[in-house]
């Protein structure tokens, strides 16, 4: 039983969740009768209290199916996390540790280390995959689904449904290594290149954006029109959007450096007032039929692009010119890349990109293009020299 502050109208409330005997999923709102100044403190310090008064409520002790828990703990994540939190959450639950369990048809006291290993090692093998593809889960996704299988035995653990955590006992894989080596570094003559075959690509106008100003992919879907002045040629990042499952908008970016301003250079001044007068067009042509709203990027029935189509439609592009794959998030990688080649110094990277912390700049953008490399090879070519006397004894 978990209990939480609640509010309706001016009068405070004990939110209490727990599950039946059924493990059926339960509310009850208790009035504290405390409304005004000072009320929300002393509601909170009432909360043990009323779970050690409601506790009768609570599941009895007969053994819990382990793939129900797994619904519950889910369940009761939805007011404790972030939704995008919650989103990885109920993928990896039902789509992986729910259907395991089920078929193991055990109760979740009867678990031991034994068979969250053999959980592991199905996961490392051909049975962890869901889309029918040869081999196993990633060490990422085995770490990410384990991390959640901890989280669940420790809430049971906590509330008194088994003694000890058997997850606790079987050692994580190991990080993947080398994961900058699947990272992309376009030079600018590439990212010309990519740009030139986007010309009539629908999402071409998002990639230019994104690269010139190395944008995230939630802060270039997050751009609306209210953030972009015209007269005195801003455009600002304050607003995101991401999502996998379901979409989160939010007035907020990643971190406080992430929101920042920039000068509306030209050629995207130029290309925004063009969307502008194209969405007016699209705007007119359907009437009712488009969806209003403000944000830039969007389809032609105004309906915004969704991070998961955009990955898709930006994949299928690069496909379609033959260009090499890479991820959208190394547009971000190669705008850092090309201002390395001109000659920005790591504090003007920083800043341009909206980091936080100037060695999380120089952990990930260290990388330099073999160009740059070249010419400050050359530059130092000379600079010290050294000439080995003979041996004149010979």
């Amino acid at each position: 039983m978990t209990g939480c502050i609640a509010q309706r109208k001016d009068v405070y409330y004990v939110r209490l969740v727990y599950y039946d005997k059924n493990h059926y999923r339960k509310e009850k709102w208790i009035s504290t009768g405390l409304s005004g100044r000072g009320a929300r403190q002393k509601a909170t310090a009432m909360i043990d209290s009323m779970i050690e008064k409601y506790s009768y409520l609570e599941k009895s002790e007969h053994p819990a199916k382990m793939a129900d828990y797994l619904k519950m703990w889910k369940e009761l994540q939805i007011d404790e996390v972030a939704e995008t939190t919650f989103d990885g959450y109920h993928t990896y639950v039902d789509r992986h540790l729910i259907p395991y369990f089920k078929v193991l048809n055990i109760n979740i006291q009867d678990i031991t280390a034994g068979h969250v290993m053999d959980y592991l090692n199905y996961l490392s093998k051909d049975g962890g995959r869901k889309d029918n593809k040869i081999g196993g889960q990633s060490n990422n996704s085995i770490r990410k689904i384990m991390s959640i299988l901890r989280k669940v035995f420790d809430y049971a653990v906590l509330y008194g449904d088994i003694k000890i955590n058997p997850a606790l006992q079987v050692p994580m894989p190991q990080k993947e290594k080398n994961k900058s080596k699947r990272q992309v570094f376009l030079t600018a003559e590439e990212a010309q290149k990519m740009l030139d075959a986007f010309q009539n690509e629908e999402i071409g106008p998002i990639v230019f954006v994104t690269l010139y100003y190395g944008l995230r992919k939630s802060e270039a879907l997050g751009l609306r029109w209210q953030a972009v002045d015209f007269e005195n040629d801003t455009i600002s990042i304050n607003h995101t959007v991401v999502g996998g499952s379901h979409i989160v908008a939010k007035d907020s970016t990643k971190t406080y450096c992430s929101e920042r301003t920039y000068q509306l250079l030209p050629d995207i001044k130029a290309l925004l007032l063009k969307l502008k007068d194209q969405q007016a067009d699209y705007k007119r042509r359907l009437g009712s039929g488009y969806h209003n709203n403000d944000y830039i990027f969007k389809n032609p029935n105004g309906v915004p692009y969704r991070p998961d189509s955009l990955t898709r439609s930006f994949k299928r592009a690069l496909e379609r010119h033959g260009l090499p794959q890479m991820r959208y998030h190394d547009l971000r990688h190669s705008t850092a890349s090309i201002l390395v080649d001109k000659g920005w110094d790591i504090n003007s990277i920083k800043e341009w990109l909206g980091h936080a912390d100037i060695s999380t700049t120089a952990n990930i953008y260290a990388h330099m293009s073999k160009k740059k490399k070249v010419s400050l090879a050359k530059d130092l070519d000379k600079t010290l020299t050294f000439e080995q006397k003979s041996d004149s004894s010979a």
